[in-house]
């Protein structure tokens, strides 16, 4: 792992359908090179997939919202379990991070209005391993 290799990455995780034409004139290497590289980057498992960027904006989801929940438990698989299968429509839950300081879960969600987030506070409190909720509007993000 070189910086070349470091670059490629970059790139590619900037623009994940950027071609390895597109890569090789950036990087001013040649298009087999750049092909070897890539290659061997996703043997070694460094790149493990492509993902999709999505204007979720275009779908109507304009309420973002990070949601932080102060648990006890101390079977933190069995939660996760529980959240993964909350299903509340016009809401998707994009992240859900265990961390460390005051809150104990970290969750980012995208859904088309408020409603649909009072419906997700509404089951989270059903859940009795959840102490506590804190909700923040996402009003913009410099990543998006």
């Amino acid at each position: 792992m070189d910086s070349l290799d470091m670059q490629i990455l970059q790139n590619i995780e900037k623009e994940g359908r950027i071609s390895h034409e597109e890569l090789s004139k950036r990087l001013n290497l040649s298009r087999p090179a750049i092909h070897n590289r890539v290659t061997k980057l996703e043997e070694h498992g460094v790149i493990s997939g492509y993902r999709t960027k999505i204007d979720w904006v275009k779908l109507g989801y304009t309420t973002n919202a990070l949601i932080s929940l102060r648990v006890r438990t101390t079977n933190y698989d069995k939660l996760l379990e529980q959240l993964k299968t909350l299903e509340i429509n016009n809401l998707v839950i994009e992240e859900c991070h265990i961390v460390t300081g005051t809150w104990c879960i970290i969750m980012k969600i995208r859904c088309k209005t408020p409603i649909e987030l009072k419906a997700l506070q509404d089951q989270l409190h059903t859940i009795d391993s959840i102490k506590e909720s804190s909700t923040s509007l996402i009003l913009s993000s410099l990543y998006d």
